[in-house]
């Protein structure tokens, strides 16, 4: 944590309205993280919001403990994304579903890709990514997301997951291996 971070969380810990600083300072990471999570906008905006709201609410209770102000927004935004699933479990069916429909309006912009595969194959490999991906257990969604969609590093990750920086590199290699065996075009 930067020693601005820190008198900023110090700052809205004795007075709430500082808590904007640290809010415009971290939104887009959380939001892009929740939007690579979930395939629909408004949730996505929805689960961002929350995950603020709870950090508002919980400021005052926040201690650093050599782990960023950031790692403890995305462990309540996991916690969110792991709650609205819980709570409707067709809406996910439904969001994959969308996945599938997104994809199929997908635009490479890699001419490379473009060249070797047609469209409807890169459209079939997505599709096949995707739902792969949705059989992944949330933690190991959580992983590759973290990773790579928000390219944090492994230590960035363990705070996020509230485990070790060893531990990590493990379920990462794990996750990853599952989501080749469940997607074997991953395979080289």
């Amino acid at each position: 944590m930067t020693q601005q971070e820190k008198e900023q969380v110090e700052a809205a810990q004795k007075d709430k309205r500082e808590f904007v600083h640290l809010y415009d300072a971290h939104f887009d990471a959380i939001h892009r993280f929740l939007l690579s999570r979930v395939a629909d906008r408004q949730l996505a905006e929805d689960l961002t919001s929350d995950t603020f709201m709870i950090a508002l609410e919980n400021i005052e209770k926040y201690r650093y403990e050599g782990k960023p102000f950031r790692a403890w927004l995305y462990r309540i935004a996991i916690n969110e994304i792991n709650g609205h699933f819980r709570k409707h479990k067709r809406e996910r069916e439904a969001m994959i579903k969308e996945w599938h429909e997104v994809g199929e309006k997908f635009d490479g912009a890699d001419i490379e890709v473009k060249e070797k595969e047609s469209k409807q194959e890169v459209v079939m490999h997505l599709k096949q990514l995707n739902d792969a991906f949705h059989l992944l257990k949330p933690d190991e969604q959580d992983l590759l997301s973290l990773r790579y969609f928000q390219d944090l590093s492994y230590i960035e990750m363990a705070d996020a997951m509230n485990t070790n920086v060893n531990n990590i590199g493990v379920k990462l290699n794990r996750a990853l291996k599952r989501l080749t065996q469940l997607c074997p075009q991953l395979s080289p």
